[in-house]
């Protein structure tokens, strides 16, 4: 059994709010995260508070996110979106901020959870000022990104390694990001916990998709889904190059794509990911096969993912891939990259398909399969249905729960990964 917490957790998300909606900004599967976590921690009885940047004057100051946890908005910097590169000369102010709010509640925390690097830098200071134990998640990682031929972030990766050498505690959501923190940063598996993310299945239910069918005037057609912000890290183009493939062939002249998403910070460079794609399709003559959607409430993706006949994930890298096992929830199988977290999450031939990330005429043979086949098709979404359904936030904040109770002992360390044998860690770490 695990100590109960003797107080409540204060939750770093400086860069990105857990309430933003989805494809939009930074906000993607790791906000998600915090949010359901928190939902998960309140039921088992654990206080948090997120504290994140303002953003924007006219949001209000605090706002619940479940009974027992609460949204934070704290001044640092100009309250307006900022690029992340700018966001690390802000930290200094951010926490003065949230220690001076700690202050003004007498509000004592047991534990700090630093999320993403700007987040951890946040934490470490917390932790120093309060004395109090560390957590540390980074949902993704600048070595990483590198390493698939994304630019090196050189301040990030410094501030990553120093990070990851000095927090309590690194928590990833999938035992390939916990691979990458030891091969990549020479992270000790002793410090390693994985708690996978999960899928709320009462806001993830089947749907009647007729009238958005109909409103998006796609009776008649078979759909493909990408749903995710738009940054070269998400391979939205390699998706692209397998649509320009498949509208080679006429028996695929009823395929439509949706594409779910903004830009992001790291997809505003150089002129927007969306307008680059945009190009794309307009040079490739695929207008009309290709659709721009924009960002869609999180509550609202099930309709889209219901409505997909094949969801796409195209990532150059993926820490967990929360949008692969939310469509496989919808009964939707999924083709994606064998990559990261994706292979953890995708039985591949049996709930969806792995291919090599990068290659378009891969994916268009995978999803060609796949539209050739409805039989096929069907019964990997059953499969799918199954698996998404053991992937619970339930289990992952109750592995939470407990990291957080071993930190209050004078013993913090574990020998493996948490929730993961001393073989399953070192195979993935070969």
């Amino acid at each position: 059994m695990e100590r109960a917490l003797a107080g409540p957790v204060a939750v770093i998300s400086m860069h990105a709010s857990p309430v933003g909606a989805l494809g939009r900004g930074e906000n993607g599967g790791g906000n998600l995260a915090v949010r359901r976590l928190c939902q998960g921690l309140a039921k088992c009885g654990i206080p948090t508070d997120v504290f994140v940047r303002r953003e924007d004057p006219l949001s209000p100051a605090e706002e619940l996110i479940a009974p027992m946890s609460r949204l934070v908005r704290l001044p640092a910097g100009p309250a307006r979106p900022l690029p992340k590169a700018s966001l690390a000369d802000h930290v200094e102010a951010f926490s003065a901020a949230v220690v001076a709010h700690a202050a003004s509640e007498r509000r004592h925390y047991v534990v700090v959870h630093g999320h993403y690097w700007l987040g951890g830098l946040v934490a470490q200071r917390l932790r120093e000022t309060w004395g109090i134990p560390w957590v540390q998640s980074f949902h993704t990682l600048a070595r990483a990104k590198a390493r698939v031929g994304l630019p090196l972030d050189e301040r990030r990766s410094i501030a990553e390694a120093w990070l990851v050498a000095s927090a309590d505690r690194l928590v990833t959501g999938s035992v390939a990001e916990a691979r990458d923190l030891m091969r990549l940063y020479g992270a000790s598996r002793n410090r390693i916990c994985v708690a996978q993310p999960g899928v709320d299945l009462r806001v993830l239910r089947p749907h009647d998709t007729a009238r958005l069918r109909a409103d998006l005037g796609l009776d008649g057609h078979r759909v493909l889904l990408f749903a995710g912000r738009l940054e070269p890290l998400k391979g939205a183009d390699t998706l692209l190059g397998a649509v320009v493939r498949l509208c080679h062939e006429s028996r695929f002249d009823d395929v439509v794509t949706l594409v779910v998403g903004e830009d992001s910070g790291d997809g505003a460079v150089a002129g927007g990911e969306r307008r680059r794609l945009e190009a794309v399709v307009g040079s490739n003559g695929l207008g009309g096969r290709v659709r721009f959607l924009g960002a869609v409430d999180h509550e609202d993706l099930a309709d889209y993912y219901d409505l997909a006949d094949i969801c796409v994930m195209p990532s150059r890298t993926e820490t967990f891939g929360l949008v692969a096992l939310e469509a496989q929830a919808l009964g939707t199988p999924v083709v994606a990259s064998a990559v990261g977290g994706l292979t953890e999450i995708i039985a591949d031939g049996q709930t969806g398909m792995l291919v090599a990330a990068g290659l378009p005429q891969a994916f268009a043979d995978a999803i060609a399969t796949l539209l050739d086949d409805s039989v096929l098709r069907e019964q990997m979404g059953e499969a799918a249905r199954e698996r998404a359904a053991s992937f619970t936030w339930e289990r992952a904040s109750e592995r939470l729960a407990a990291i957080y109770g071993r930190l209050t002992r004078p013993q913090t360390a574990t020998s493996t990964p948490c929730g993961y044998s001393d073989n399953e860690v070192m195979a993935n770490a070969g």
